[in-house]
């Protein structure tokens, strides 16, 4: 798993740069955001705290942002963003959909989407603001679609949308809203 980071972190840094015997990934497309106006709608930590609340998460221990201001991602988007971490797996030689079957860390995957969303959003001069892509650990104590309520520590991709905060697993491409989440009760740490 750790090479798998480094190797897609090297690759993130040459975004489209092309060496002999260097990895290249596609080209991420730029982050569809909730506009105010022209400028990208910003939401707030404690915003972020408050839909952790109304989404079933209780108590802000458990809770870390890295950034006071994020931009707010439209939900339509987390197709394409999902489509683009497999592609980005993918040219590393690393598929995504059989990750559990080895090591598993989920973490890795909301890193990179967080650095690659924030890469392509620094192209555009307007937009400086966090993008809202976080992890979410918790321990499995309900089924969630293929994954078993094992009690298993997991790490899951969780996003800040105009549809509401959203959870995403990428080896099995299941995607819930945070208050439909069956192992919130179980959520350890959040951070963005």
């Amino acid at each position: 798993m750790k090479r798998l980071m480094l190797s897609l972190f090297v690759a993130c840094s040459t975004f489209g740069a092309t060496a002999p015997g260097s990895l290249q990934l596609p080209a991420f497309p730029l982050p569809s955001l909730v506009r105010d106006g022209g400028a990208p709608k910003e939401f707030s930590a404690m915003r972020l705290l408050r839909e952790l609340h109304r989404g079933g998460v209780h108590g802000s221990g458990n809770f870390e942002t890295l950034d006071a201001e994020y931009a707010l991602l439209r939900g339509e988007s987390l197709g394409v963003l999902a489509a683009w971490l497999e592609s980005a797996c993918r040219a590393v030689d690393y598929d995504v959909l059989q990750a559990r079957t080895r090591g598993y860390d989920g973490t890795v995957f909301a890193r990179l989407l967080s650095v690659a969303t924030s890469l392509a959003a620094l192209r555009q001069s307007d937009i400086t603001l966090a993008m809202p892509i976080g992890v979410l650990t918790c321990r499995r104590q309900q089924a969630w679609g293929d994954l078993p309520g094992d009690g298993a520590e997991d790490a899951y991709v969780i996003f800040a949308t105009d549809t509401g905060i959203m959870v995403y697993d990428p080896p099995t491409r299941q995607l819930s809203a945070l208050g439909d989440f069956p192992n919130k009760v179980g959520i350890s740490h959040i951070r963005f």
